[in-house]
């Protein structure tokens, strides 16, 4: 009996195992087919064009460091900084009271300079041949009556009636008469011949320096107005009024109305750019259209790139603005997904669907474009997971649905 209950009880034991581990293994398997839904789309390639990427400054095309030509006091200054003018326009004006104070010399001495040389080259007048015979006659007279002073001097100093020292007198008069008579005919025979050719050179140089000094002195007073030689507009304005400038020393900063972008290519992407290459320009989410009028063939020392120009057609762009500048260069085909698929941990990731199941992909990410991403390790044909992707994990189950 005591064997029955034995048997009976091992029996009962037997069973509720069996019935409990067909019960776990039912659980287990219904939680294996467990599929989690997701939405895919095929990864396709697309014709995309290289970009390079730089930031630029927006400059004008032209700047010019305009100052007097003449030195002097500035008198007025007629424009402000950011003040559009146009060729010709009045910018600044100097003092010219002592300017032309030297112009009223410089006139008087070149009228006397002409006149000197008209004189020599026309000759003398009626007037100055009386004048130079009349001089002879006076002089000739004034000499033969110093002769017969000294005659009656001889005789008194020989009587004793004079000193030594009256007597050198009398004769010293007679030298003194002699010389002006002899000085008094040669300016006749000059005034009757006319001046010598070499007098006639070198008063003509007298008067073409005196014209030259006009000239100058002219020029300095028309200098004294400062004018604007382009259209654009006043960048900078390097002094104040009442300061004094010195000639050819900058006053003012011309920049032209058409503004240009300069940028620095590096060593590897100077190769891919050329003149005349079309670029993007953007400022403050507004895009221009630009062409590349020059590259450096230098590097420049500071910034280890090289300097590059481009002409904007638009003349909204501000000087000094700062801008994002697009380089498009080859094309080529290449996956494109989108940027909200990319997950990241140690790397980055995304999920496809291979075979029913989720698949933990590493990629690599190039440019972006708007919402999209260019992206390596993915292959055309392939099922990107767009969809449920944050709730899956490599090796699950999946249920595609649309």
């Amino acid at each position: 009996m005591k064997n029955k209950s034995i048997i009976l009880l091992f029996s009962m034991v037997l069973i509720l195992f069996m019935t409990t581990g067909c019960k776990a293994k039912s659980e287990e398997e219904a939680a294996e087919e467990i599929r989690k839904p997701v939405k895919v789309i095929e990864i396709e390639e697309r014709l995309n064009t290289k970009k390079l990427e730089y930031i630029g400054i927006v400059v004008p095309e032209e700047m010019k460091k305009i100052g007097f030509k003449t030195s002097g006091k500035i008198a007025s200054i007629k424009v402000d900084k950011g003040q559009e003018v146009k060729k010709g326009d009045t910018l600044a004006l100097l003092d010219t009271k002592e300017l032309s104070l030297a112009l009223e010399a410089a006139q008087a001495a070149k009228a006397g300079a002409e006149a000197q040389y008209m004189k020599a080259v026309n000759g003398a007048t009626d007037e100055d041949l009386e004048l130079a015979a009349s001089n002879v006659v006076k002089a000739q007279k004034a000499y033969e009556f110093a002769k017969d002073s000294l005659d009656k001097a001889k005789k008194l100093y020989e009587g004793g009636g004079i000193s030594k020292q009256d007597l050198d007198a009398a004769e010293l008069e007679v030298t003194i008469r002699e010389q002006e008579y002899i000085s008094a005919k040669t300016i006749l025979q000059q005034t009757e011949k006319g001046a010598r050719e070499e007098d006639k050179l070198a008063l003509k140089s007298q008067m073409e320096q005196a014209e030259a000094d006009l000239k100058y002195k002219e020029s300095s007073v028309a200098d004294a107005t400062l004018k604007s030689d382009m259209d654009g507009y006043v960048m900078e304005i390097l002094s104040e009024e009442g300061e004094i400038i010195s000639a050819g020393y900058p006053l003012i900063v011309l920049g032209s109305k058409k503004n240009i972008v300069s940028f620095g290519l590096t060593e590897e992407d100077v190769t891919e750019v050329d003149i005349g290459h079309n670029i993007i320009v953007e400022h403050n989410d507004n895009k221009y259209e630009a062409i590349i009028k020059s590259i450096a063939r230098i590097k420049d020392s500071d910034t280890q790139t090289y300097n590059a120009e481009a002409v904007v057609d638009d003349e909204q762009l501000p000087a000094g603005a700062v801008v994002k500048i697009s380089i498009p260069t080859e094309e080529h085909y290449s996956v494109m997904i989108p940027l909200s698929t990319v997950l990241r941990g140690d790397y980055d990731y995304v999920y496809i669907s291979k075979d029913g199941m989720a698949e933990k992909r590493e990629i690599s990410m190039g440019s972006v474009r708007g919402d999209m991403v260019e992206v390596s390790g993915l292959n055309k044909g392939e099922k990107l997971i767009v969809e449920g992707f944050k709730n899956i994990r490599h090796g699950d189950l999946l249920e595609i649905i649309q």
